[in-house]
């Protein structure tokens, strides 16, 4: 399994965002640059964001994009949920899908599980502890010394 671009594009520009944001709004493509992501590609992404409620736009100057609350509060699976739609492995246990199989499958539990687990590994990581594990890397980055 492998996560979308949308997803790990997604949750870095969010991680930039909250890591520069003050109280003014910030560009897309600052952060673009920054994170080395196409600026079309970011704007298709946080159009995503915005209908999820997780950041706010405005216009004109001044203008850009700001999360909607604490990225304390904010964590890996709303970004994921916002951006793909509930995690859910595959589709014979999604709620609008159902495999003939479903009643003798060996499988549909442990994907099941699996699901589970991995939804509340993303619920447990918020943009905030990101930021933090940012910073924490720029420092040790910038410390090193070379001869």
């Amino acid at each position: 399994m492998k996560l979308s671009t949308r997803v790990r594009y997604g949750v870095r520009a969010l991680v930039e965002l909250a890591d520069v944001q003050q109280e003014s709004p910030v560009l897309l493509d600052s952060i673009a640059k920054k994170q080395g992501i196409s600026r079309k590609y970011l704007d298709a992404i946080f159009a995503r964001l915005k209908a999820a409620g997780i950041v706010s736009s405005s216009r004109g100057a001044g203008g850009g994009f700001l999360i909607t609350r604490a990225a304390s509060s904010i964590t890996v699976a709303d970004v994921f949920q916002g951006l793909e739609g509930p995690l859910c492995l595959v589709d014979c246990k999604s709620e609008d899908r159902h495999c003939g199989q479903l009643a003798q499958c060996p499988t549909t539990e442990l994907w099941a599980e699996l699901s589970t687990l991995m939804t509340e590994f993303l619920q447990s990581v918020t943009i905030q502890q990101l930021v933090e594990r940012k910073r924490e890397k720029a420092e040790r980055t910038s410390m090193m010394y070379y001869i």
